[in-house]
């Protein structure tokens, strides 16, 4: 079964959209799939609407936090919550266009623990306000230099995943925001796990937020998230980096 889960909070705009097209996308497939909006700390209205989506269709589920989680912990708890054999998740923003999904599933299914969509890679077509861009290029850059994946686009918001490889490096990631996504591709690359990222047509949504203020919070994130890692990667003691992440 393919487990997709869309992280959601204050998606209220998006999220009926979102789920729908994926609804419609997974049927083709023709294979077992359960949708998990792992909704948390929303304030718009967003738990109304999953809990409807829910209500009006079998294959959804929706998990709810009354306090935010971050991206990180809402994807962590929605896989650990619904078993399936591949794990897969969809940014509600849709902007990653999903005609890429069956290709995503499908590199799962012919033996990659890893595949996911990216923005710079030969053949992707990409929309996006300058600043976001530069910046994430940047990030790209240094996540490449300092832990040696290959990874052209860490970030992206379209990605699956094999359950062997749930199963093995889920529960050491520790990032509860934004740098999970960096995190969980360092460490499984780091294993050794096979991946492969394909191009795919990207458009910024807009969401109502300053291209400074995002790239301003994301970035923070990051670079915690960064020095958290750098720090296990140099020392690879589990039990040692676990009580750093805790302090």
């Amino acid at each position: 079964m393919i487990v997709i889960t869309v992280p959601a909070c204050n998606e209220s705009k998006t999220l009926r959209k979102c789920v729908e097209s994926i609804l419609t996308h997974a049927s083709d497939l023709g294979e077992d799939f359960r949708i998990v909006i792992s909704e948390d700390g929303s304030t718009d209205g967003t738990d109304l609407i999953a809990k409807e989506l829910d209500k009006n269709y079998e294959q959804v589920i929706h998990l709810h936090s009354d306090v935010r989680l971050g991206k990180g912990l809402a994807l962590k708890r929605a896989f650990k919550t619904v078993d399936g054999d591949i794990y897969a998740f969809v940014d509600s923003d849709l902007a990653t266009s999903m005609k890429f999904f069956p290709q995503l599933i499908k590199l799962i299914r012919e033996g990659n623990d890893l595949a996911f969509g990216s923005r710079y890679i030969n053949g992707a077509e990409i929309q996006r306000d300058g600043l976001r861009d530069v910046s994430s290029r940047l990030y790209n850059l240094i996540i490449r230099a300092m832990f040696r994946d290959n990874v052209l686009d860490h970030q992206i918001g379209f990605k699956a995943f094999s359950k062997l490889l749930i199963k093995d490096v889920l529960d050491e990631c520790d990032s509860k925001g934004w740098f999970w996504d960096t995190e969980i591709i360092v460490r499984s690359v780091n294993r050794n796990y096979k991946f492969v990222e394909f191009p795919v047509d990207w458009e910024e949504k807009k969401n109502g937020t300053g291209s400074l203020k995002m790239v301003t919070e994301v970035g923070l994130q990051n670079v915690i998230g960064i020095a958290k890692l750098a720090r296990f990667m140099s020392n690879p003691n589990h039990s040692q980096y676990q009580q750093q992440m805790k302090n």
